[in-house]
């Protein structure tokens, strides 16, 4: 004699699913940078370090015009986010000649997508995540 409970399936709740938490983005990355006023653009990597929470301290380093290299370090703020991504954002004040850089980005565990305005050029920055994290 095979006895079976009612099953009430009407009653199941859905399973639940949690959303992808916010990827830590520390580490180096590599990619390009581009100009949207002039088309220029070159090699760039990145160091992202965590400070808390809600902030990195992002130090760039990459080439212009093939031979003239840049170092740009910025504190980027956590502005977004969720399901796997993180919104960005940052701003600095580089003076009278160079005015205010600004740079708004997404970034997943492997992506980093940010696109930058400066007193006489706007563009984009493009990295992925180095192997060795």
């Amino acid at each position: 004699v095979l006895l079976a409970a009612p099953v009430a399936l009407a009653d199941t709740p859905p399973p639940v699913v949690a959303a992808s938490p916010a990827p830590d983005l520390s580490g180096n990355w590599s990619g390009h940078w581009e100009s949207a006023k002039n088309g220029h653009r070159g090699p760039l990597k990145a160091t992202f370090t965590r400070l808390g929470p809600d902030c990195y301290q992002v130090q760039f380093k990459g080439r212009f015009a093939v031979v003239i290299p840049f170092r740009y370090g910025t504190p980027m703020s956590v502005v977004g986010g969720g399901d796997g991504v993180v919104l960005l954002g940052a701003s600095k004040t580089l003076g009278p000649l160079l005015g205010t850089f600004s740079m708004s980005a997404t970034a997943t565990a492997n992506t980093f997508d940010a696109d930058f305005t400066a007193k006489n050029d706007r563009g984009k920055f493009v990295l992925t995540r180095d192997c060795g994290r």
